[in-house]
């Protein structure tokens, strides 16, 4: 039926615990970082220079100059301001790597201002032809073994095509990861010497071990993969797994677990070793997820004596509730939101400012933000609503609060709500198609339900909103029945 498929699209388009304050961490320092990224395929940044797909050090340097001058103060070795770099990918060559963590080492000291590095552990290999040609290192979706066709990433309306999913657990491909982790981790070692060495050891801020870490769907068929995985694992089409969501979790929990391992071998402490998983919904859709829509990587797999759990944290409907949540199940250990900004992917605002949605994680344990937006696009997006999030005088003003030490006051959202507002749309989803079908006046809904779309599309949700009560009360309303 056609309203069926108008509230597919619909959907498919379109928060507390006592606070933890840092005094009840002696000495560890709070990071209010920025991430910048190389504009490498599927990535929002600035391109880098031709042949390279790292920054160079004049580009690291431009994108920080922009936040100090915008926030206006580098906080001290207490509240810090910093940048992230990445991603660090297996694209790059080991010099290339080597000299992007020196460059950015550079900048942060010659700034005042920390580090942090965030590794793309698995979506960015196609220049690895040693690896991506081997079969037996591309996942699949059947016991048949046949090469994915890409990995789908859904960062936007339309997802994105990476190169072929690898296998986490494939010989060739721990030893990649190995060799990899373990040369980044000797790089950020020796640097730390040197900033140890002048008492400036609080000027890095830690590893993200993985980019929201996840075993992805194939692109062509959306189907889950993780099958070449489960015959490493001794499984077989004879020989089926009990449970293969439980092992194909393991299969990336171990694979979090050996870059961690791995960077610490080469000199990293693990307290500055996190991952980076998205457990929560990305849009408008909030039902729980599974461990198969979760791509295998729920909560529990965030949390690990090899590094501390890393999240990210765009404020769709109860997502940072969810993640207090799991902090608490699991003794409230310190974590990072690896990614993240106060306004949804679809567009929609959290309902509260920026000091609210820091305060939702510096309150509750976090030891650094890693603020995502700021500068992408350059002049021609300024307007863009990730950029106003991120760059505007409210958020501004929040970031200054937080350097200076003042306490962030997280407030309740007033007006819209995105939660209500989720819930409104399920409320649509699950009682107007009976409705149609019990009244026939299909005739009379269409035009709201197009005009919803149609404001979701274009990010007017406050005014969706309005719509979507005036349907929820043509459909309960019994002289309608």
């Amino acid at each position: 039926m056609r309203i069926i498929a108008l509230l597919v699209v619909l959907l498919a388009s379109a928060g507390s615990l006592p606070p933890v304050r840092a005094a009840d961490a002696p000495g560890e320092t709070q990071y209010l970082n920025f991430q910048v990224m190389t504009g490498l395929y599927g990535y929002a940044g600035p391109a880098p220079l031709p042949g390279h797909f790292a920054l160079s050090k004049g580009q690291l340097n431009e994108f920080v100059h922009s936040v100090i001058q915008a926030v206006a103060m580098t906080g001290d070795a207490r509240n810090k301001l910093g940048f992230t770099v990445g991603p660090l990918c297996f694209d790059m060559s080991d010099d290339e790597t080597r000299q992007f963590i020196h460059d950015a080492f550079t900048v942060a000291r010659e700034n005042d201002v920390a580090v942090a590095f965030h590794i793309d552990d698995s979506m960015c290999w196609s220049q690895r032809k040693d690896l991506i040609s081997n079969p037996d290192n591309i996942e699949t979706a059947d016991w048949k073994q046949i090469p994915n066709t890409g990995r789908r990433a859904d960062w936007g309306p339309k997802p994105t095509q990476f190169p072929p999913q690898m296998c986490f657990n494939s010989p060739a491909i721990e030893a990649a990861v190995k060799a990899r982790a373990t040369l980044i981790g000797a790089e950020v070692k020796k640097e730390t010497d040197a900033l140890k060495a002048s008492g400036k050891e609080h000027l890095f801020a830690g590893i993200i071990a993985g980019w929201e870490t996840m075993i992805g769907r194939d692109f062509d068929t959306d189907r889950p993969l993780g099958y070449r995985a489960l015959s490493h694992r001794g499984f077989s089409e004879s020989k089926p797994p009990a449970d293969p969501d439980h092992e194909r979790v393991q299969v990336v929990k171990e694979f979090i677990e050996l870059w961690a391992k791995s960077l610490h071998v080469g000199g990293i402490p693990a307290e500055k070793i996190f991952c980076h998983i998205a457990f929560t919904s990305q849009g408008l859709d909030h039902q729980e997820k599974t461990q198969n829509t979760s791509h295998f990587s729920p909560p529990e797999v965030a949390f690990s004596a090899s590094y501390r759990p890393g999240f990210s944290t765009y404020p769709e409907a109860g997502t940072i509730k969810r993640i207090h949540a799991v902090l608490t199940q699991h003794d409230s250990p310190r974590w990072i939101s690896a990614e993240g900004v106060n306004v949804s992917p679809t567009g929609m605002s959290s309902g509260a400012n920026m000091e609210t949605y820091l305060g939702q994680m510096f309150n509750h344990g976090a030891v650094l933000v890693n603020v995502f937006s700021w500068g992408i696009g350059g002049e021609a997006m300024r307007n863009n609503f990730f950029r106003r999030a991120t760059e505007g005088p409210e958020a501004l003003a929040a970031y200054g609060k937080f350097l200076q030490h003042e306490p962030l006051v997280e407030t309740a959202a007033t007006g819209f709500s995105p939660e209500a507002f989720q819930d409104k749309m399920h409320r649509v989803q699950k009682d107007l198609p009976a409705w149609v079908q019990k009244t026939g006046q299909q005739a009379l809904v269409m035009p709201q339900v197009a005009k919803i779309q149609a404001l979701i599309k274009d990010r007017k949700f406050e005014e969706a909103d309005k719509v979507v009560d005036n349907l929820l009360s043509l459909i309960s309303s019994p002289e309608k029945k």
